[in-house]
């Protein structure tokens, strides 16, 4: 088992890694929308929360050589379920034609008060 710790993220705010690396599996931590420099909250809306959050997200993964083609599952945390249409709209947009498994659930509360917090699973390539 390895632990991954990517230095364009932003820091993790306790005791826990980006991201953890066992065999050819790859398994993030919660990514949220938070600027990589200043680990503040960045945007108001779901559209940019979620684009900050997918960006963050791509950040853990390359910095294991992977991308948004080798995740095979995300769980998605959302603030409000009202926000599901547009953060669909944000995560198809990065995904592309790439659809691993998902699921989506409304929680009461995420850090600092953010709208969604996303984790994913990867595969290495044979």
């Amino acid at each position: 088992m390895e632990y991954v710790n990517d230095k364009h993220s932003p820091a993790p705010c306790g005791p826990y890694s980006h991201a953890i690396r066992s065999g050819k599996m790859f398994y993030t931590s919660g990514q949220v929308p938070f600027d990589p420099v200043t680990g503040k909250l960045v945007g108001a809306d779901i559209a940019a929360q979620t684009a900050q959050t997918m960006k963050n997200l791509i950040s853990v993964l390359s910095s294991a050589e992977l991308s948004v083609k080798n995740v095979v599952k995300t769980t998605v945390f959302l603030a409000n379920w009202d926000d599901f249409a547009g953060f669909n709209t944000v995560y198809a947009q990065f995904m592309g034609d790439h659809k691993p498994a998902r699921v989506t659930v409304e929680v009461s509360r995420i850090a600092q008060n953010a709208l969604l917090e996303m984790d994913a699973v990867a595969e290495f390539p044979a």
